[in-house]
């Protein structure tokens, strides 16, 4: 490790742990496609999960050990938020892609779907049920973690980033295991039409970045304890928080987006509230409209399909 004098900016020497994780990122990339075609090596997965460990570990061990020794000037910590900030803006254009294909089929949906959304046979989950505790769990997570920075930048070192990162780390690990027992119970899988596989992207990617930010929380809490962060240099925290609150946001709209509204149920609920009369006008055909989507009771007779073409 040598730094110019005579430079505001600090280059550090070649480093073999941007190609180990590479490596470790194509070893799982390849055993998760050959999970999908049923053909899984669980050797090569483990191998380069221990490999991505390893190797994450010691990079940030390095980097962990270069502003120690007082490498990380004003200016190296100024190109730090920079790149933090467009990494979470190129993770929100990622996001971005899949609402987008989900709003494309969603607002209009092709004959292929039955011209409806949800696509036929597909019973979208209760927003207000599993969806909803997982939302109530981040959301609080999310304050603890503004209440931990805040106690941090108090000077508070014993108590309060503490109490708020250790309730931080416990809520996503819950809010992971929920949406996995959510997964087990789900009636329709990534193959199920456009809507499973959208579905499955968007909260998958987004289970994804929880154990990320979960295990970075992990990260943090052992680098307080061990006296590491100061009111006035904690920016390895400070991003932390940052990267967990943009969690905390895309799930907000992805429940608000998927669940709520597209996933059927504002209209059943609207519906229900007025008794289907939401019309001005007093069509005896219109009345049914969306809720005949859901409800299939309460669909006309030119809807329903005629008894000698369901055999």
């Amino acid at each position: 490790m040598n730094r110019n004098p005579y430079s505001r900016y600090y280059v550090p020497g070649p480093s073999p742990w941007p190609f180990f994780v590479a490596i470790s990122a194509n070893g799982m990339a390849v055993g998760l496609i050959l999970w999908l075609h049923r053909t899984p090596s669980f050797l090569l997965m483990g191998m380069s999960l221990v490999c991505m460990l390893l190797s994450t570990f010691s990079w940030w061990r390095d980097l962990i050990r270069e502003g120690d020794i007082g490498f990380h000037t004003r200016f190296v910590i100024k190109s730090f938020r920079d790149g933090v900030a467009l990494f979470i803006l190129s993770e929100v254009m990622f996001f971005f892609t899949f609402f987008w294909t989900f709003f494309h089929n969603a607002l209009s949906p092709s004959c292929e779907l039955g011209m409806r959304w949800p696509p036929p046979g597909i019973r979208t989950p209760n927003p207000s049920s599993t969806s909803l505790f997982e939302t109530g769990l981040l959301i609080s997570s999310g304050l603890f973690a503004t209440q931990a920075h805040k106690s941090m930048r108090l000077k508070d070192y014993e108590v309060g980033p503490f109490i708020g990162l250790v309730v931080t780390i416990v809520c996503g690990t819950v809010f992971f295991l929920v949406q996995l027992r959510e997964y087990y119970w789900n009636s329709y899988t990534i193959a199920d039409s456009v809507y499973g596989s959208v579905f499955y992207l968007l909260t998958g990617f987004h289970g994804m970045h929880v154990v990320v930010g979960t295990i970075w929380l992990m990260v943090s809490l052992v680098r307080l304890w061990r006296g590491e962060f100061s009111s006035q240099r904690h920016f390895g925290f400070e991003a932390c928080i940052w990267y967990w609150h943009f969690v905390d946001v895309v799930w907000v709209a992805l429940w608000c987006l998927v669940y709520v509204w597209f996933g059927g149920w504002l209209y059943m609920w609207w519906f229900k509230m007025w008794d289907g009369d939401v019309y001005t006008f007093k069509y005896p055909d219109a009345k049914p409209s969306w809720y005949a989507y859901i409800q299939e009771e309460h669909a006309p007779s030119w809807y329903k399909v005629p008894d000698h073409l369901k055999a």
